[in-house]
């Protein structure tokens, strides 16, 4: 499998997003948003910090374009940034307090993975 991108600028929040993914095999791996279009392989599928400007969001949706499933995440009180990942129609939208709890089992679901 190709690996999966956390796509942030917030270099603790990528630590924290490969460290939830190590233990059920994924190979995450951090890449800015600016840096997509520089990637050789497509990944498997993105992680999206929504903490990430609208334009940067924007662009990177742009780029994803269904042809890989997307999970977003961001703060719960950003109702605006929440709001916009689900009309997006991303496989997942969460807040950064269900990322322990949710975010692998919800990879697996999106990659159709067996779960674990």
């Amino acid at each position: 499998m190709s690996f999966i991108a956390i796509v942030t600028n917030d270099l603790f929040l990528a630590a924290k997003a490969q460290a939830l993914l190590a233990p059920r095999g994924f190979d995450a791996r951090r890449v800015g948003p600016g840096a997509l279009g520089a990637l050789t392989s497509p990944p498997a599928a993105l992680v999206l910090d929504l903490g990430l400007s609208p334009e940067a969001r924007g662009d990177v949706a742009a780029w994803a374009d269904g042809r890989m499933p997307v999970l977003a995440f961001g703060a719960h009180v950003d109702r605006e940034a929440m709001a916009w990942a689900r009309q997006r129609g991303f496989h997942a939208v969460l807040t950064k307090g269900q990322l322990a709890a949710r975010l692998a089992s919800a990879l697996v679901s999106a990659l159709g993975l067996p779960p674990q």
